[in-house]
This record gives C-alpha cells, structure tokens and sequence, in this order.
C-alpha cells in the first residue's frame, strides 16, 4: 500500500475552479517520500496573487509567467483522474473536502466527468489524536511536530500532510487503518460530484439513543390522546427530525391535533403520508428533506407547516 497526499491552490480565491496548481506526493507503506511535483495549470482567468481578499498578506508562490504557459486543467485531468483513483494509493489531504470542491469546480468548468475517489483527512485525524476541541492549520501542525514547510505551496502543503499522517502513525503506535478503526472514521468520497466529508462516528451513537428516545415519548404521548374524530384517519404524519427532538409545546400541539382526528404518527419517511417542516432544521432534516422531494415529487408525501395542521388547513 502507498499513500499519495495532493493539495490545491487557485489562482483567483473568489473562483474555486481557478486552480492553478496540484501538490502530489507519493510516499511507500513507510512513509517514505517516493516522488512529489508540483503541477502548474493555465488557471484562465483573473489573477489574485494575496488570496481570497486584496493585501491579506498570504505569499501563494505563484508566477504568472509560469501559470501563463502551463497548460490548462482540460489537460492534466487526464493525469489527475489517474493518480486519484488509483487503487494502489490511500488519498489524504489537509482538510481535503476544500481541495475536493475546488477540485469539482473546475471539471465542472470545463465540463468534464467527475473524479470519483476516497480520501482521509491528515487534519481530522490529528485533532483526534491530540483531542483538541478546534482543527488546526499546517502551519500550526508543523510547529507541534517538528516540520519545516514552505506553507501555501502545493507541493509542500501535501508534503506536510503526508508528514502529518507519519507522524501520528509512529506517534500511536497504529497503522493508518488502526487510527481510522479507533476513531470510527468515515472515509471522505466523492462520487458524480456529490461530495461526502470524512468525519469521526463516535458519539453517532448517542446520538441515535437519543432520537430513539424522542421516538418512544412521541408514541407514548400520541397513545394517551383520546380520539374524538376521522379528519386525519389512515393518515400518517412524520415530523421534522428538530421537531421531534424539541420535546416542546408546538410538538405536543401538533400531536395532539394529529391524534384527535385519528392520525398517526411515524418515524419513517417511506410510511407517511404528511412530512411536518419546521422553520428550526436541523442538518440532519436538511438530508431527509431531499428524500421526502423525492416522495412528493412521486405524489406519495405532502409537505405540510404546523400552521396548516393547527389551522385545520389540511
């Protein structure tokens, strides 16, 4: 097993797709460096040479003469494409998921197919590793670990992810393998331009207790309402995830209405009838709004406000 670490830079930090160079290094299962190049890309278009704001002080090492007449991303895709989805490499980067956007911008500049691959992220696993509550810049990694980089050049940027990694595997003793298995990491993907971060599990599943909990009292509140009608009879209504876990009066308003007129209340999307939104969404009811366009989209879910149920406006 090898490991490759890239990292990008754009010319113009207003226009993710301006990239104007890819760091890659390329290092054996002991992390010794095999090859690394920097390869400069013909960004076609404004130059901002500060980064992403006028005089904010950040040396990008870019020579526009050089950028001028490299050739442009149309055609090193080709050999991106290929070192990324290699399945010989373990991909990483430093807080890779911005790489991979600007990454994605730019094949969808030119109107290219996607590069679908997977990826960790060096700056997710140091900050498990060190249990910090905040993630840190290369520059800041650097300092705790020794390194000297020439920081916001791509070449060295991946260089010192790639040092990252090394460090925190002879640090813990583990394999990169191991230090994903002790903190649960998902592995970050890319595929058809949907971008999935890498992320720790842990504490998923006190989260999942949780909800499960909101669940069980939703249920034993709606058995305890009496019945006293058939507005809302072999209906079933599910609730914004947020609006599940408030535990709050417009909950209990909203069940109680429901329950009233002979509804029901479910967990699950496939199963409803009514999808309640609430103006308070939580990143989780952002994904689960997706799936129930999709079910409206198939006439089998309705999209409801808590207005329209307490209004009797169904």
């Amino acid at each position: 097993m090898k490991y490759l670490a890239f990292d990008l830079e754009a010319a113009n930090g207003y226009m993710l797709s301006s990239v104007c160079s890819v760091g890659v290094v390329i290092a054996d299962e002991h992390f010794d460096v095999l090859s690394r190049q920097n390869i400069w890309i013909n960004p076609r278009t404004k130059y901002n040479l500060n980064g992403t704001r006028a005089n904010v002080g950040i040396d990008l090492h870019l020579d526009k003469k050089l950028l001028d007449s490299s050739p442009d991303f149309r055609r090193v895709y080709p050999r991106l494409k290929e070192l990324l989805t290699d399945p010989q490499y373990v991909v990483l980067g430093h807080a890779v998921d911005s790489d991979v956007r600007m990454l994605n911008k730019a094949c969808e500049r030119y109107h290219l197919p996607s590069i679908n691959f997977e990826f960790i992220c060096s700056q997710l696993l140091y900050k498990l590793y060190k249990g910090d509550n905040e993630i840190k810049g290369l520059a800041k990694i650097a300092d705790e670990i020794g390194l000297t980089f020439n920081q916001h050049n791509s070449e060295e940027d991946a260089y010192a992810s790639m040092m990252t990694l090394k460090y925190l595997v002879e640090q813990s003793g583990l394999g990169v393998e191991g230090l994903i298995e002790k903190y649960r990491i998902r592995r970050g993907s890319n595929y058809e331009f949907e971008l999935t971060r890498p992320v720790s599990l842990i504490g998923q599943v006190s989260k999942k207790n949780v909800t499960q909990l909101a669940i069980e009292q939703i249920k034993e509140f709606v058995a305890s309402v009496a019945k006293k009608g058939d507005r809302y009879k072999n209906k079933a209504f599910c609730f914004s995830r947020a609006l599940e876990l408030s535990g709050g009066e417009l909950l209990h308003s909203l069940l109680a209405k429901i329950a009233e007129q002979g509804g029901r209340y479910t967990a699950k999307l496939s199963k409803c009838n009514y999808y309640v939104t609430w103006d308070k969404p939580s990143q989780a009811d952002v994904m689960r709004e997706k799936r129930v366009a999709e079910l409206a989209a198939q006439g089998l879910v309705k999209t409801v406000s808590p207005q329209e149920i307490l209004e009797d406006k169904l």
